[in-house]
């Protein structure tokens, strides 16, 4: 729904006033003409400007290029530094030598009273009468501008005699030449800004050019003399110039027009004047919005281009200046013609401006802007890729310091975000990005650029948070437009754009946070644009259509019917005032017609739903194949189809409902997450009429989830996107076992959960079989892998100081870039086209070699068991009709709070009294579970009653069963009746069948050695029995190998260093789970915390076992259900192939019981302990400790879990 014209501001220069034009603070006026005479080493090729901006300073012209205004106020430091006035001048070292009349050269410095003629002369010649009443009426320092350009000039008459007349009959005419000359080079580097040539009064130079000698010029003085006095010595205060309003606008261009009619078309001024009444036109244009004066605009910079001939030097800056009325104008009708034609004059003006001219980089800029902008109407990829060349050009020839070196960056950060937009490279985003940032940078505060750019890079962090969800982007762009906002006055020309700028960000960051305060607020900014945007203008229907999203954001999640009336009054004005043709048409037909959905679903009009399908399918048809908006279209079609097909039951209208949703799914362009969308309305709606494509649509559903958690994102970023796809996989799963496809829905649990673990460890995957046939491409692979696994996790922990977060993360997303790239080039290759592909079924049977592995799918549908079992070609389906997902939901609330009214949170000493009250909450919930899911699996695979003779059995859980303790399920009477699991197999848990294939297939390679790190005391309270634990150990182990950091010596830092150097690990301490962000789980050691996301850091290939003797290490994520977001799967993750864990809190006093049965059982034979025995060393010991002591309590017993093999 986010329409994104008018979001970037190409290029503008100069610091504007309400109505749009260029003003300067009083000390810029106050300082300029007293620095003339200190610029002895002035070249000459600055005059010509200095001149130019000394009546931009006195407001009688519109434009000033960054670069001169860089350069001025280097010139005003240096007066206030050496203070003129107080400085005294040496007569005769400025008349020490002769100038040749009507040469400067470059290499000689100028005397500095032939500076002050010069400026004097020219200036004064070329003024008409309200110029120089304008110009004289400056007070410098207390003294009339009159006198203070006398004394110089009396100096200079004073020591040579004939200078007067050198000065008056020869220099005037070289000066004004190469003053017009200046003038006519001057072009905008903006489309959007005409270039401003003063306005010059026919016949002015005529009067001044009558005075002769020391008589004249004493004339002169007396005549400026008499101007300030009927001006009354007004100073113009800061804001004020000629174009200060409308009013002052009106007049000037009035002047213009009539200094045009007065200019006969033979007059060589003729051009010059046509193209400052264009000029003026055009900004009037922007300001007001009336299509007469752009009409005008460009008829009078095509006259202007007319009337010179080629080869004339300001053949290029007219043809420039009506490539931009052009442009200008197609932006605000849309007809091809216009940016045809603005193409075609840019690219001539280029085509004209030889290598190493300075206006080169401009002209090459602006070609680049028409360039993007019929890629944004006509999306054809070529113009993109030639505008970022053409930009990327200006860039390369604008020379790092120049003070247009920011716009040029900006302009090419533009163009790369749109191209992204389209193709979705990361690599155009990010550098996009980038370009923004250095254009930010590159700029000083107080620059009046420095809020576009600022925007700009809002924008292009707005539109990558949209692609990969980094939270830091949407904060990151929210606090570029507030500052863009806050650095742009009131009145100013952009302010408009700035707020709505805003406003889509604070719009955005509401959709995936729902922080009202953010609704509010980007209703607020939009109301604002509007506001200060009038009628006519060109952005009004941008400004209308941004408002209306908003409005109907708050609608969907108020209600109120205020809200989406205001939506649909905003969108329909907004298409109104947006004329056919026009690029932003067919997104404003889109919005309008998701608002008369929405309203349809709340009040039921058929008139609403009638339209809003019929704009829908309006925008589709304009949008062409390929843009990156399309998917979003179609998604947003076939949803109003689709409701109006529930409402009235048209068939037609679920058929073309599905095509859309289709085609919007299996489309190459637009962001996942919408692509993702749209393939759960296609199942959806295929399910409704049972349609033929519902396994294809479930197919485009799984193969898309890989793409919005994608490698190149954070472990937290990847995480909150799998939150927010829910339970999609379990979904498609259930339909497909309802459709007899059992093997297809067990290769989408494996594709679709644990997705994080996945990716993490095919960083780890072996190549030596690639590395014997391509062992280039197998090194290029381990190196990138390896950078990216130890980035994996949130980029900032990957500090180097010499780089910001936002280089840290982009580096990142290259690395996961290249790593793709590889990959597809190993699959080009005809023995590697699986290569890290999902698995199929033969390959996941491999992983049931050591007893069944059942996968449980708890879907809203139904709830199933999916089992594998070694030597069996075919999943065995195991349907649980009893088992509800909404049972098994509440089920799970029911054991958390009877493990909150026990007070099971910490390791500590227990209440008794509190936690046997939970044994009879146990014993029911362990039961249910029992009869409505373990046991018929147990009768499905076969399983007999025998403790002597134990199988193994894997359980790989999903949704709210993962926090119920399925290992322990059973009946627990007192009486004569008691069956549990524990009676029938050894229960281990995994995350994914895959992680079973990965740790199966590492053998044990170095000696056996145990790190045993212990910490009673970091932690909320103290755990003395960890003491006790690490004395049974010792006792177990005897002369084993064996490391022990203990208290003070079991720092975070001295921890990990060990467990690179052992392979078997044994930690007592306290454990924490942190919910909001479970990568933060950690274990609490001396000083600090080992966290759950620098333990999934660690790259232990020799590890082997972990008994994790804490709290919670297993505790998991309830929004993340089917990833093993816990400290356990995190040590699998590290290496370790068998881990003991717990699922919340352990008993003190019990903890060190079941490490001495533990390791009592593992080491009995006396070889080196077997960590494939771990899972059943802990059965044991549990049972024992259970029958040793009659009254343990069930919560303190069924904690302990085992993960792995």
């Amino acid at each position: 729904m986010r329409n994104t014209t008018g979001y970037e501001r190409e290029i503008s220069v100069g610091k504007r006033d309400e109505a749009g034009w260029f003003v300067f603070p009083p000390i810029y006026t106050q300082c300029f003409l007293p620095a003339l005479p200190l610029i002895r080493a002035a070249p000459d090729a600055a005059l010509p400007r200095l001149i130019y901006h000394s009546l931009i300073f006195h407001g009688i012209t519109t434009e000033l290029s960054a670069e001169d205004d860089h350069f001025l106020k280097d010139v005003f430091h240096l007066v206030l530094e050496l203070k003129l006035n107080e400085r005294s001048v040496d007569k005769t070292d400025l008349l020490s030598r002769e100038s040749s009349p009507g040469v400067w050269d470059a290499n000689e410095p100028l005397i500095l009273p032939e500076i002050i003629a010069h400026f004097t002369l020219s200036v004064f010649a070329e003024l008409g009468g309200e110029e120089r009443q304008l110009l004289a009426s400056q007070k410098l320092y207390g003294t009339d501008l009159c006198d203070r350009l006398g004394e110089p000039v009396a100096i200079l008459l004073d020591g040579h005699e004939n200078y007067p007349n050198m000065v008056l009959k020869a220099k005037v005419g070289t000066t004004v030449d190469i003053f017009r000359r200046a003038l006519g080079a001057e072009e905008s580097n903006n489309p959007t800004e005409g270039s401003g040539v003063p306005n010059m009064t026919p016949n002015s130079s005529d009067q001044i050019g009558r005075f002769e000698g020391r008589r004249n010029l004493e004339g002169l003085l007396q005549l400026l003399s008499q101007i300030s006095q009927n001006n009354g010595g007004r100073s113009p205060s800061y804001g004020s110039n000629s174009f200060g309003n409308c009013e002052d606008m009106n007049k000037r261009i009035s002047q213009e027009e009539e200094a045009v009619r007065w200019t006969p078309d033979s007059h060589p001024d003729k051009p010059s004047r046509l193209n400052t009444l264009g000029n003026s036109l055009l900004v009037r244009f922007k300001r007001l919005g009336n299509l007469d004066d752009i009409e005008g605009a460009i008829s009078r910079h095509q006259e202007a281009a007319n009337l010179t001939p080629d080869g004339h030097p300001n053949k290029p800056s007219w043809l420039n200046n009506l490539g931009n009325s052009l442009l200008t104008r197609f932006e605000r009708l849309g007809n091809l013609d216009d940016i045809e034609g603005a193409i075609a004059r840019h690219q001539e003006v280029a085509n004209l401006t030889p290598d190493g001219h300075p206006n080169k980089p401009s002209r090459l800029n602006n070609l680049g802007i028409s360039l993007h902008t019929r890629f944004k109407c006509l999306g054809n990829l070529d113009d993109i890729d030639s505008a970022i060349a053409r930009h990327q050009e200006a860039v390369n020839l604008t020379p790092d310091g120049h003070p247009d070196k920011p716009s040029m960056l900006s302009n090419l950060g533009n163009s790369l975000r749109i191209r992204f937009e389209r193709l979705g490279n990361l690599d155009d985003i990010d550098s996009a990005v980038a370009r923004h940032q250095e254009a930010a940078n590159f700029t000083p505060d107080g620059h009046p650029d420095k809020p576009s750019w600022l925007n700009n890079l809002g924008n292009s962090l707005l539109t990558r948070f949209e692609h990969l969800g980094n939270l830091d982007d949407i904060d990151g762009a929210i606090v570029q437009h507030q500052a863009a906002v806050n650095l742009t006055p009131e009145g100013h020309l952009d302010k408009p754009s700035m707020l709505n700028n805003l406003g889509n960000s604070h719009r955005i960051r509401f959709e995936r946070l729902g922080n009202l305060d953010d609704i509010d607020g980007a209703i607020a900014r939009h109301q604002e644009a509007v506001k200060f945007t009038p009628d006519g203008h060109p952005d009004k229907p941008n400004w209308l259509n941004n408002l209306g999203n908003s409005l109907q954001t708050r609608f969907q999640r108020l209600g109120n019917l205020d809200d989406i009336d205001g939506a649909i009054t905003r969108h329909q004005a907004a298409v109104n005032l947006t004329p056919d043709g026009h690029p932003d048409k067919p997104s404003r037909l889109n919005n309008l017609g998701t608002s008369l959905h929405t309203r349809f679903k709340c009040l039921g009009n058929l008139d609403d739903i009638d339209s809003g399908v019929a704009r829908h399918q309006e925008a589709v048809n304009l949008i062409p194949d390929g843009h990156p908006g399309k998917p979003s279209w179609l998604n947003n079609l076939g949803t109003s189809l689709l409701t109006r097909f529930q409402r009235f039951s048209h068939p037609y209208d679920a058929e073309a409902s599905i095509v859309q949703f289709s085609v919007a799914s299996l489309s190459s362009v637009g962001p996942p997450s919408v692509r993702l969308i749209a393939a759960r309305n296609w199942i959806y709606a295929a399910s409704l009429i049972n349609h033929a494509s519902l396994l294809a649509a479930c197919e485009s559903a799984i193969s898309i989830i890989p793409l919005v958690v994608w490698l190149g994102l954070s472990i937290t970023d990847r995480h909150q996107h799998l939150a927010q796809i829910g339970d999609i996989v379990r979904k498609v799963a259930a339909i497909a076992i309802s459709l007899d496809q059992c093997n297809k829905a067990l290769e989408w649990l494996e594709q679709g959960r644990s997705i994080v673990w996945t990716q993490i460890l095919q960083l780890r995957t072996p190549v030596d079989e690639l590395r014997a046939v391509q062992p280039d491409l197998a090194d290029r692979l381990l190196h990138v892998s390896s950078l990216l696994y130890q980035g994996n996790q949130d980029i900032n922990l990957q500090k180097d100081h010499r780089r910001s977060p936002e280089e840290e993360a982009r580096q990142y997303r290259a690395l996961a870039r290249e790593r793709d790239e590889i990959v597809e080039k190993i699959r080009s290759l005809h023995r590697f086209r699986d290569f890290l592909m999902p698995p199929k079924l033969h390959r996941l049977i491999e992983g049931a070699k050591e007893g069944p592995v059942v996968v449980i799918n708890v879907s809203e549908k139904r709830c199933d068991a999916l089992a594998l079992v070694y030597g069996v070609d075919e999943v065995i389906h195991i349907p649980l009709p009893d088992l509800t997902s909404e049972r098994i939901t509440q089920l799970q609330v029911e054991f958390n709070a009877l493990l909150k009214s026990s007070g099971v949170r910490l390791r500590a000493v227990r209440d008794e009294e509190v936690e046997a009250g939970g044994d009879e909450g146990c014993k029911r919930i362990l039961a249910e579970l029992w009869d409505h899911f373990v046991k018929p699996v147990l009768d499905s695979l076969a399983f007999t009653h025998d403790p002597d003779t134990l199988p193994r059995i894997w359980w790989c859980v999903t949704g709210q069963l993962a926090f119920l303790p399925i290992h322990a399920a059973g009946v627990y009477n007192t009486g004569d009746f008691s069956e549990q699991i524990q009676d029938y197999a050894i229960s281990s848990y995994a995350p994914t069948i895959s992680a079973l294939l990965e740790q199966a297939d590492v053998p044990a390679q170095k000696p056996f050695r145990l790190l045993s790190a212990v910490e009673p005391s970091s932690g909320p309270s103290y755990i003395p029995n960890t003491e006790k634990e690490l004395d049974y150990i010792r006792r177990r182990l005897q002369n084993r190998d064996h490391v022990v950091l203990h208290k003070a010596d079991a720092t975070r830092e001295r921890v990990m260093n060990a467990m690179r150097d052992c392979n078997w690990l044994h930690l007592a301490c306290h454990g924490t789970q942190i919910p909001k962000n479970p990568t933060k789980s950690a274990l609490l050691l001396h000083g600090g915390k080992l966290t759950l996301e620098e333990i999934i850091r660690l790259n232990l290939p020799h590890a082997e076992f972990a008994f994790l003797s804490a709290c919670q290490t297993m505790t998991g994520d309830a929004e993340l259900s089917d990833e093993a977001v816990h400290i356990a799967g995190g040590m699998s993750l590290a290496g370790y192939r068998s881990v003991v864990a717990t699922m919340w809190s352990i008993e003190d006093a019990l903890a060190p019981k079941v490490a001495d049965e533990f390791y009592a059982h593992l080491l009995k034979d006396g070889e080196r302990p077997d960590c494939r025995k771990a899972a059943e060393a802990l059965h044991f010991s549990v049972k024992k400790l259970r029958e040793e002591e009659k009254d343990l309590k069930m919560l303190s017993w069924l904690p302990f879990v085992h993960l792995g093999i």
